[in-house]
């Protein structure tokens, strides 16, 4: 008998301490994983509705974990950069100043290959209306 509870009690210390074992090895999430800002970022090709190309190059944005940077956006120079916000498929270009200009407009993310985009750029003179295809 006194053998019996002793297995039984060692028993009930396994099993609790496997319980703990097993519950510890839970998987972290990667707060990376799954980015949706991932499938905008690399070096795309610009094509503008008025015929001018050139390439833009696109990163996270290190202090929002909701937005892009566009560096060259409007071929305004490799330094130059704006901010987007990224959903799955679509970017907000919020109003902002970028190289004495108010830009502002929004874009679709066709795939993996090709996003689109239509925005304004203001001088404080005139308002020019954009079109862009931007490819990989």
């Amino acid at each position: 008998m006194i053998n019996m509870n002793k297995s039984l009690r060692l028993f009930i210390v396994f099993t609790l301490f496997s319980l703990l074992i097993f519950s510890s090895c839970e998987e972290i999430d990667d707060p990376n994983e799954n980015d949706v800002r991932e499938s905008y970022l690399g070096t795309w090709s610009c094509h503008e509705a008025s015929g001018l190309n050139y390439n833009v190059t696109v990163q996270l944005d290190p202090s929002n974990s909701a937005q892009i940077l566009i560096y060259n956006f409007h071929f305004q120079g490799s330094n130059e950069k704006v901010y987007c916000i990224a959903t799955a498929n679509n970017l907000t270009l919020p109003s902002q100043t970028y190289c004495g200009n108010t830009v502002n407009g929004s874009g679709n993310l066709v795939n993996s290959n090709k996003f689109t985009m239509l925005y304004y750029v203001n001088d404080n003179a005139d308002v020019e209306t954009v079109e862009a295809t931007y490819t990989k």
